[in-house]
């Protein structure tokens, strides 16, 4: 390891002290429970106009497991600590998933509660769940099981709950389209002030490694060819220091995020 690695590693090892402070959110270890929402807030008039897909609950659910995969992507990188020195075990590609995992996941979050306007909250909630429904009902069929109750009662009830938070029966197949990850990331990432496409990025940059591809491989990896022929090269593939720490970095700003809007939207004003 070089200068500059070691450097990185230090700033992406205090960085992961964050984990500490967010580990209560998981756990419930907390009184009052950050995630109850006041009589009269946002979020209480949002959760009404979605019931029982309260926008609250998705938005926490999203937000503790963003969290999650920060905890694992730290038991994942540190093997030791002690007051002067600390050992870490970097992976390839592994913990770019995790990142990955807490970009997306944090990006909902903050995808569901950043606009100002109301609609818009209940659109996405609604949309969301569209898209849960349709993921259900594909997973239970390749399992060859039935899920409690079928498709199209489950979709008729968004669709009522759509109709009356004030959609228009003409529109309301746009009104609830399935979002995709990529727009949920890109539009979470607005409401930061790193942005959606400095985030739909990196959360991209994580997605190659995740799936092992070759341009991510050897785009963002540390790499040197150690014998080579007419035909093949035979490289040695290290990991990337700097990308896990601005990765990750990214990760932990949009909780930070997620969680301040939750804690605006969910206070009686």
């Amino acid at each position: 390891m070089d200068e500059e690695e070691e450097r990185h590693l230090r700033a992406l090892l205090v960085l992961l002290e964050r984990v500490k402070a967010f580990s209560g959110l998981t756990t419930g270890e907390r009184t009052p429970a950050l995630w109850e929402v006041q009589f009269g807030s946002e979020l209480a008039v949002d959760d009404a106009q979605t019931h029982p897909y309260r926008v609250s609950h998705a938005a926490w659910i999203a937000a503790t497991v963003a969290v999650d995969h920060l905890m694992a992507l730290r038991a994942s990188l540190v093997r030791g600590e002690g007051p002067a020195h600390a050992s870490a075990v970097l992976h390839t590609h592994a913990q770019a998933s995790l990142v990955r995992g807490v970009i997306e996941n944090a990006a909902r979050a903050v995808w569901l509660l950043g606009p100002d306007e109301r609609p818009a909250r209940v659109q996405r909630r609604l949309a969301l769940q569209i898209k849960e429904v349709k993921d259900s009902t594909k997973l239970h069929s390749r399992f060859n099981a039935e899920p409690a109750r079928d498709e199209e009662t489950r979709l008729a009830e968004v669709r009522r709950l759509a109709l009356a938070a004030g959609a228009s029966a003409d529109t309301l197949k746009t009104f609830l389209a399935a979002p995709q990850y990529t727009k949920i990331v890109e539009e979470g990432g607005a409401h930061t002030t790193l942005g959606g496409e400095l985030i739909l990025t990196l959360w991209s940059a994580c997605s190659s490694l995740a799936h092992g591809d070759i341009n991510g491989t050897f785009g963002l990896l540390r790499h040197e060819i150690v014998s080579q022929d007419d035909e093949t090269a035979l490289p040695r593939v290290t990991g990337n220091f700097s990308m896990l720490r601005y990765t990750t970095q990214a990760g932990v700003h949009l909780i930070d995020r997620a969680l301040a809007l939750y804690t605006q939207r969910a206070v009686e004003p």
